[in-house]
């Protein structure tokens, strides 16, 4: 069944459980723009508007033009489709928070590397 980008868009923003404004705020375009394009009115949205939405949240270009292939991908990275979804989610985080998250992970590295004895990546 085909769908519509603004079915894709209503579905992105439900998957990352990001409203509306937050969305437009991230991808620097106004409310009203997103608006038109989530309800439809706005078929044809600019090639920026596109390219915003895959740089921020690592969406599959593919997906986002025509709903073919997995929603997330990493431009040069093969990961599973659960691991492109949470690092488009880590990508909403504020800097502040990202770096502590960053934080717990190089300790959970540290300790795993130390008590396992695996090499550093």
């Amino acid at each position: 069944m085909e769908t519509t980008l603004a079915e894709r868009l209503v579905f992105l923003l439900s998957n990352l459980n990001i409203k509306q404004l937050d969305f437009a705020q991230k991808i620097r375009f106004a409310q009203s723009y997103v608006s038109m394009v989530l309800s439809g009115i706005k078929t044809n949205p600019s090639a920026r508007f596109y390219d915003a939405i895959c740089r921020e949240f690592s969406v599959n270009p593919e997906w986002l033009k025509n709903g073919k292939g997995d929603i997330y991908a990493i431009p040069g990275l093969s990961l599973p489709s659960g691991d492109a979804e949470l690092l488009a989610k880590f990508h909403l985080l504020p800097e502040s928070e990202q770096h502590i998250i960053e934080e717990i992970i190089n300790a959970f590295l540290l300790k795993a590397m130390t008590s396992e004895k695996i090499k550093p990546v």
